[in-house]
């Protein structure tokens, strides 16, 4: 299931992306760069809330997902995404989504995580498919 019809549906579609797998089950966020941030949220139950609003400099959307007190808010900047990569990790035996730039360079690791998390991605993984393309150009 890729998005298609242009940068604002492509933002949708990611942010549509974003906010299933994280009403699913807890998960593990991880951004690697020359800092790794990682953390653990729990926004099942309609904890979590989806934003797709321009960027302040008017290049692109900017999706941005929120726990309801925004103790918790991932923001990615959908011109960047160009596509999402839903396995199993070879490292952790768990449901993991990846969003890579068009060079395949990871961006966000998102891991279910949770007694049903495996479930849960088997689940997300027949909506979705082993692979989403958002059609970034950069």
């Amino acid at each position: 299931a890729g998005a298609g019809g242009g940068e604002g549906s492509a933002a949708v579609e990611l942010g549509k992306l974003l906010l299933d797998v994280a009403s699913l089950s807890p998960c593990r966020f991880i951004v690697i760069g020359p800092i790794i941030l990682e953390t653990t949220v729990d926004l099942r139950e309609g904890r979590g809330s989806i934003k797709v609003m321009p960027r302040p400099n008017g290049k692109g959307a900017l999706v941005t997902l929120a726990s309801p007190d925004k103790s918790f808010e991932a923001h990615l900047d959908a011109s960047a995404v160009a596509q999402a990569q839903l396995a199993i990790s070879e490292k952790t035996g768990k449901g993991t989504v990846r969003f890579l730039s068009a060079e395949q360079k990871s961006l966000l690791t998102v891991i279910l995580m949770g007694e049903d998390a495996n479930a849960q991605f088997q689940s997300l993984l027949g909506r979705w498919g082993g692979s989403v393309n958002f059609g970034a150009s950069t």
